[in-house]
């Protein structure tokens, strides 16, 4: 029985002390970055309106979160996240039986960095990509807005690996 308890312990201990942390909530941003301002992202590939989405969604992740103050111009900010959308495509993953298109897996790929204001320090850079599936759809308009969801959420994804990578420096 006390050779348990010393286990449970032990190991109680260790996992403690791994270093682990909730994703987004880590200190590996310099002291002095306090505010932030986000500019467009570009769009090198030829779906059109990603970029805008993905903005609006790395916006909303900074402003929820509040690790840092988002601000509007290079003036008021200590640092600046810029970033390219340098691929997306869609290609089909699953048929049925008479060799039909079910599914579809759209994904995206993302270079950002965050520099600061000054221009004399890559604070962080890197690229992220995620992948989501959507239902394919005999109705076209159908399709076209599984589409869109899809890539909603591909916005959403990317813009949280964004933020997290930032801020726990992965």
């Amino acid at each position: 029985m006390k050779r348990l308890i010393s286990t449970a312990i032990v190991c109680l201990l260790l996992v403690c002390g791994c270093g682990y942390h909730l994703p987004g909530r880590g200190e590996a941003l310099p002291d002095d970055i306090q505010r932030v301002m986000i500019e467009p992202f570009n769009n090198k590939t030829a779906e059109p309106f990603l970029e805008t989405q993905l903005t609006n969604e790395i916006h909303d992740q900074f402003s929820r979160r509040r690790t840092l103050e988002v601000v509007s111009t290079a003036e008021l900010a200590d640092a600046i996240l810029s970033g390219t959308i340098t691929s997306y495509r869609s290609s089909s993953v699953s048929y049925d039986l008479n060799d039909d298109i079910t599914e579809y897996r759209a994904t995206m790929v993302v270079e950002a960095e965050l520099i600061r204001a000054n221009g004399e320090e890559v604070i962080w850079q890197g690229s992220v990509s995620w992948r989501e599936e959507f239902f394919a759809n005999d109705d076209r308009a159908q399709q076209d807005y599984n589409e869109t969801l899809a890539q909603e959420e591909l916005s959403r994804r990317l813009a949280q690996e964004v933020y997290n990578r930032i801020t726990d420096n992965f």
